[in-house]
């Protein structure tokens, strides 16, 4: 089995965390990850990588530095406790008030493991599958920077293997509270498949600032929808069945403190140019 590709592009340059660290893609069948990264055109790249591992906890985290009257940071986890659910979470965060660099931090979780579909011989077992996505994303250009500058922020969680077709995906420019998403697996039973799927943050700015806070908020769920029907893992893992509501993912008090004080130097800046305008 290989990881996913994995890639971020920001304003035409593109990230690829595997081939930064030289991780190996081969891996056990379960597993959890987290790799992180902060890059500005000045200090380059710092990259965090915990590599495939069994578990519990993944912790992956680069920064948060300081160049340049900007800031900036990622950090993404991986849990997986014993018999349960895997959980992921990933935050990005930059702030930079010096438009001749561009920072952006990108933030990566994953679980992964073999599923094989139970029931009678020669039948089909249905299961209803779903991942939820609980973020806060915001991003804006500092008042009197060119144009052509820009910030974004994103969340994305995303499956892979017998979960493809199952995805999220958020933007600064329309943030979402809570998303969920379902669909239905078919298997033989006695089937075996992949099932995963990978969390991912990105935030970039240049001339502004931008924060995507999805930090212990992606769940996965499982449902038995073939009477008689069951599975197993090769960790033994019995999945959640229903997604609770907001409470269950809060984002961290971290990205509200970085988006007031966002907004915060983007009214001082407006102040600024009014004085010096009068």
């Amino acid at each position: 089995m290989r990881t996913p590709a994995t890639g971020w592009a920001f304003s035409g340059l593109v990230v690829g965390l595997l081939a930064l660290t030289g991780a190996s893609t081969a891996s056990a069948q379960t597993y959890i990850r987290a790799q992180t990264a902060a890059y500005n055109q000045n200090t380059g790249f710092n990259v965090s990588d915990t590599g495939q591992i069994a578990g519990p906890v993944a912790n992956a985290q680069s920064g948060p530095f300081a160049d340049f009257g900007g800031t900036f940071q990622s950090k993404a986890f991986a849990q997986w406790n014993a018999g349960s659910s895997p959980t992921l979470g990933a935050f990005s965060a930059v702030t930079n008030t010096f438009p001749l660099y561009q920072a952006f931090t990108p933030a990566q979780a994953w679980w992964s493991l073999t599923f094989t579909a139970g029931g009678a011989p020669g039948s089909q077992v249905s299961y209803n599958v779903g991942i939820q996505l609980h973020d806060l994303l915001s991003s804006a250009v500092y008042p009197g920077f060119p144009s052509n500058l820009g910030a974004q922020a994103s969340a994305d969680y995303v499956g892979f293997g017998g979960l493809h077709g199952l995805a999220i995906h958020d933007l600064s420019t329309a943030p979402a509270a809570l998303k969920t998403v379902w669909q239905v697996l078919t298997l033989n039973a006695g089937q075996s498949v992949t099932l995963g799927a990978t969390l991912s943050t990105g935030a970039t700015a240049q001339g502004g600032f931008a924060t995507a806070d999805a930090f212990s908020t992606g769940f996965f769920a499982l449902n038995v929808l073939t009477p008689g029907g069951s599975y197993r893992t090769d960790n033994g893992t019995v999945f959640m069945t229903s997604f609770g509501g907001p409470s269950q993912g809060i984002p961290e008090p971290a990205a509200w403190a970085l988006m007031i004080g966002g907004f915060g130097m983007t009214g001082g800046l407006l102040r600024r140019r009014r004085a010096i305008t009068a």
